[in-house]
């Protein structure tokens, strides 16, 4: 799974802004940390939902310094046989 996919797949991820973002992005945010529902990722960078999913933004990758994305991985356990010796 990719990175894009892993923003896809989360419903809610909170970005914090770099300075380059603060700069480009004014006071479209009240702070320099925010959270936003993930509609897409691409090589442009990830697009979110701001205000009440009105409005689709394009969150260019230079704009933001870190994004906490809560993903569940799924399960991967492998079924083992006995161990031991085999007669």
């Amino acid at each position: 799974m990719s990175l894009a996919d892993k923003f896809v797949a989360s419903s809610k991820v909170t970005f914090k802004l770099s300075p380059e973002g603060r700069t480009a992005l004014g006071d479209t945010f009240d702070k320099p940390s925010f959270q936003a529902d993930v509609e897409d990722a691409d090589e442009l960078g990830v697009w979110i939902w701001i205000g009440q999913r009105t409005s689709l933004l394009l969150l260019k990758w230079d704009y933001f310094a870190t994004a906490v994305v809560d993903y569940e991985a799924p399960d991967q356990s492998v079924e083992r046989g006995k161990a031991g010796f085999i007669s």
